[in-house]
């Protein structure tokens, strides 16, 4: 099995071929190659065809590098085969070269086994999902909007939200988002119901909500945000992202395993 970087029309194809969509040229071209954290970290695995990429992808946290682990592509045909196992670990070491001094994941029940199991990766916390109902129509979309960069300062640790970050990610980006004050919001389909992705919370967010049209709106409440969302009509659900991480060197700070040491939103995971 060889390790190689991975293009764009090889990633797209695989994307396609495992699992019968692929993100646009656009979407991959600002995702992958305009990230002001970091360049890019994409390589794929070959025996006599591709089996399979998977990615690294850079965030500023306060004081250091992390390196997020996404966009896994492992095709069925070479399924058990150790693919995700390979990659990953040449990832890593790509990002430590690079700066990076924790690899962070919000896994799946597929992913997480293999990097907590086997590949020396730790359960950090668990990110819990609140809802409220919001509409009763069976489709909905987002009306896209100006998006003007916030930045702002946040408590525990977390994805530093300064303006090219923002730019980036929000203003820049293919995908359509709306704003209002603080809050930024997108529109997707989660476990089958359209939903309003609460991307940025803050000031403003119903303002933004109103440029949604969906069911429910989904979002990810830190502690000591509970009593504004419980006020605003959001409930806890049973459903958690399960957060994990890794030390990339000797030096790096231990990882905190508090859920009040960390804030996330779900613009700050790669499916929003």
């Amino acid at each position: 099995m060889i390790v190689r970087p991975c293009g764009r029309e090889d990633f797209l194809a695989l994307m396609q071929e495992t699992y019968g969509t692929a993100m646009s040229a656009a979407e991959f071209d600002w995702w992958f190659d305009r990230n002001p954290a970091g360049p890019r970290i994409l390589n794929a695995a070959h025996d006599d065809a591709p089996l399979g990429a998977l990615s690294m992808h850079f965030a500023r946290l306060e004081n250091l590098l992390g390196a997020f682990a996404v966009h896994a592509v492992t095709t069925p045909a070479a399924r058990g085969r150790g693919v995700f196992s390979t990659l990953e670990l040449h990832n890593e070491q790509e990002a430590a070269a690079a700066g990076a001094q924790w690899a962070l994941g919000f896994t799946n029940p597929m992913a997480g086994p293999i990097l907590v199991g086997n590949l020396g990766w730790e359960d950090v916390t668990s990110l819990r999902i609140w809802v409220r109902p919001k509409g009763v129509r069976k489709h909905g979309n987002v009306r896209r909007t100006s998006i003007a960069p916030r930045p702002r300062e946040l408590p525990a640790h977390h994805i530093v939200r300064d303006e090219p970050y923002l730019r980036w990610r929000y203003a820049e980006s293919p995908r359509p988002y709306a704003q209002s004050g603080d809050a930024i919001v997108t529109f997707r389909r989660w476990h089958g119901l359209p939903s309003a992705i609460v991307c940025e919370q803050g000031r403003g967010l119903n303002g933004a909500l109103r440029h949604v049209t969906a069911q429910i709106t989904v979002a990810m409440v830190n502690p000591g945000e509970e009593r504004r969302f419980l006020a605003h009509g959001f409930v806890p659900t049973p459903r958690t992202i399960r957060f994990i991480g890794k030390r990339l060197t000797e030096d790096a700070p231990e990882l905190p395993k508090r859920r009040d040491a960390w804030y996330f939103t779900l613009g700050d995971l790669d499916f929003f």
